[in-house]
Formats: C-alpha cells, sequence, structure tokens
C-alpha cells in the first residue's frame, strides 16, 4: 500500500537521482515531504510541490567537538522530535521515515521504533567507514537494528557486515536514471549536426565532477598532456564548479594545455554534452549517488567509462565489457587507457554499446523505484 513518507535529510548536495526515484513513486500513489537543513534541499522538493520545511538537526559529525556539542545536544532535542514525529504519525498519517545523514539516522532511529513508525537508512555509496569517529559509529551501530538499511553497491553492503552489521537488514538496491527523455526538437538536431562535425576534429574525454579536488584533476591534466604527442586532437571537457576553478586554469596554463582543456561550469542539459564525447571520466573519489547517475547516463550514451577501483564502481562498470576501473593516481595507466580507446575505434565503439545495453538492462529509474517501493511497505 503506498505510503506517506517524511524524508530527513541533512547531507550537502540535491540528491537528483533519489528525487527522481521519488517522482515515479508519486505516480504510484507514494507522497513525500521533507525536514532538512539545507536550502538547496527544501527548494528542490518544493519544485516538485512537495511539503519541505527547514529543521536543526545538530551539528555535523565531523570533528571531535561538533560531536561533544551533539551529545550534549542530542538529549535535549529528543522530546522536541518525538512530539514532532508524533504529530505526523497520527494527524498526517506519516508511516515511513527515510534518513541520510548520520545526525538524523541516530536522532530518528528509537524513536521512531517507540512510535511505530518504520524507518528506513539511505547509506551514501562514497562513504568510507574506515573514516567515521569511533564514538559515532558506535551509535550508528547500536541505532542500525531499528531500521532498514538501503545501499547502493555491494561494497558499502560488505564494509557495513564487516563492521558488525546485521546483514538481514541491508538490502542492495541498483541505482537507476530515466533514459531517452530527452525529446528531439529543431535545437537538438542542429546541436548533433554539431557535435557530428566536432567529433572530426576533436577526441573528447569527458569528466563530470566538482573542481574541489585538485590533486586529482591535476593527475587527469598530467596524463592528458603525456597522451598528446599520440593524440594530437586531444581536449578535456570538465563539467563542474568549485573552489579550486581558477587554480585548475592557472595550472593548465603552467603545464602549457590550456588550449586543450575547457572547464565549462555546471551544465542542465548533460546528455548534450555526453553525445559529445569519446570517453567518460568518472573522477569523483568517493562518488556520491548522483556521481553514480553520470556514469549510467555516460553508458547510456554509448561512452566507454573509465573510473577508479576499489570505491564501488564495480556494480556499474563491467571490467572489459563496458569499460575499465583503474588506479586514477596512476598517471601512465590513465594514458595507456586513453590511448588505447583513441586507437582502438572498434573496441571504443564495443563498449558504449554493451553499455548502452548495460544501462537499458539493468540501471532504469523504474527499476530503482521499484526496488525503493518494496523496502518502503
Amino acid at each position: 500500500m503506498p505510503a506517506k513518507i517524511l524524508v530527513i535529510n541533512s547531507l550537502a548536495g540535491k540528491n537528483c537521482l533519489l528525487i527522481n526515484a521519488f517522482k515515479e513513486m508519486e505516480q504510484k500513489g507514494f507522497s513525500f515531504a521533507l525536514w532538512s537543513s539545507r536550502m538547496e534541499l527544501i527548494s528542490q522538493f518544493k519544485q516538485n510541490r512537495w511539503p519541505a520545511k527547514k529543521i536543526y538537526l545538530g551539528p555535523n559529525l565531523n570533528s571531535g567537538l561538533k560531536i561533544l556539542l551533539f551529545a550534549f545536544w542530542l538529549p535535549l532535542a529528543l522530546p522536541s522530535f518525538f512530539v514532532r514525529l508524533a504529530y505526523l504519525k497520527i494527524k498526517r498519517r506519516v508511516g515511513v521515515i527515510v534518513c541520510l545523514n548520520f545526525n538524523e539516522k541516530i536522532i530518528a532511529a528509537f524513536l521512531a521504533k517507540i512510535l511505530k513508525i518504520k524507518i528506513v537508512w539511505l547509506e551514501d555509496p562514497g562513504l568510507n567507514y574506515q573514516q567515521i569517529n569511533k564514538i559515532v559509529f558506535l551509535l550508528y551501530r547500536l541505532s542500525h537494528r531499528f531500521a532498514k538499511i538501503i545501499v547502493f553497491n555491494n561494497f558499502s553492503k560488505l564494509q557495513l557486515a564487516n563492521r558488525g552489521f546485521d546483514a538481514d537488514l541491508i538490502n542492495w538496491v541498483s541505482p537507476g536514471v530515466k533514459l531517452n527523455q530527452y525529446q528531439e526538437d529543431i535545437f537538438n538536431r542542429l546541436a548533433a549536426l554539431s557535435q557530428a562535425n566536432f567529433h572530426r576534429k576533436y577526441f573528447t574525454v569527458g569528466i563530470i565532477t566538482t573542481l574541489d579536488q585538485k590533486q586529482k584533476i591535476e593527475t587527469i591534466l598530467q596524463a592528458a598532456k603525456k597522451c598528446l604527442p599520440l593524440i594530437p586532437n586531444l581536449q578535456l571537457i570538465i563539467i563542474g564548479e568549485g573552489k579550486e576553478r581558477k587554480n585548475l586554469l592557472w595550472l593548465s596554463k603552467k603545464m602549457e594545455i590550456e588550449n586543450l582543456v575547457w572547464l565549462v561550469g555546471a551544465q542542465q542539459q548533460i546528455k548534450k554534452w555526453l553525445d559529445s564525447f569519446d570517453v567518460f571520466l568518472a573522477l569523483s573519489d568517493p562518488a556520491k549517488l548522483d556521481d553514480y547517475g553520470n556514469i549510467i547516463e555516460a553508458m547510456a550514451s554509448g561512452l566507454p567509462v573509465l573510473g577508479p577501483r576499489n570505491i564501488g564502481l564495480e556494480d556499474l562498470v563491467a571490467e572489459n565489457k563496458t569499460g575499465s576501473l583503474i588506479e586514477l593516481d596512476n598517471i601512465e595507466m590513465l594514458a595507456r587507457q586513453i590511448i588505447k580507446l583513441h586507437q582502438d575505434k572498434t573496441l571504443r565503439l564495443h563498449l558504449g554499446k554493451n553499455g548502452r545495453e548495460r544501462s537499458g538492462r539493468l540501471f532504469t529509474i523504474n527499476q530503482m523505484a521499484e526496488a525503493l517501493e518494496k523496502n518502503f511497505v
């Protein structure tokens, strides 16, 4: 039976992949509301005509001082949260609480148990559990038995099981995107014609990332420079914004490759850009759920994908079938992979074809929404 769902989220980022899945579930009668301390999330929910409320969820648990403040704040805050959740259950008929960050998971788990509201935890696929403060992780592990846990890769499930979490409470849901969502119009036909000419002139490696990982992007720039003797028509297009933008522009100029590096900022029509790429490079480490969406979109566009190994991408990228996972800090290895894909067009097209088929078979938004629905009811 469709449920009224309260989403509590204090994580930064828009979580577009989840929002799209929620839209699919809404068509089946599910309804959503949000508590968040993040204005970008509140705006996103309101754009979809879902109720959203700004609420303080405590300091982020990323330092010893903030953890101490959270420990003092939590006992004072729990009664207020209990009353609010009780009201939502009785008056609004909320039957499920979905939590994304540590704060709300720890706050809501026991209260939901008392109120007999189902609670679901969604795990950030890029989370490194070894780096979590021991006290926070202890609270997290003690609270998890009141919840159902959803992970988006097997790597997360293995990490949790190895750290004492009940494997029966952990459910794996494959991420998905809405395929074939772009209607063709005059603009798109002109863009496609332009891109056809563009392809004949350049071999393009595309990246979608936030520009706050200077060291990783610097490695990519160095690998691109190594490729130039064998790929003189190479160019690197990086989509995204971030604090390192100016530094990276300066760095590319210092390396004398500013003519082949394009920092184009954040873009809305990602599909249009993907159609102009020859190879997609998944740079983000750790990779968040929306990064997974970009990888699936790239595969659906027929692009071979290169990405970092051992961070959970193995469920998306089939080795030597849709792309390759490598050590991205290894400049020589990355350069060799790019050169290989440039020189072997047949291989590039084969990997792209496999990726398109794999995304359509395993990673659609309908499949993701159906899997979430089973865990929410």
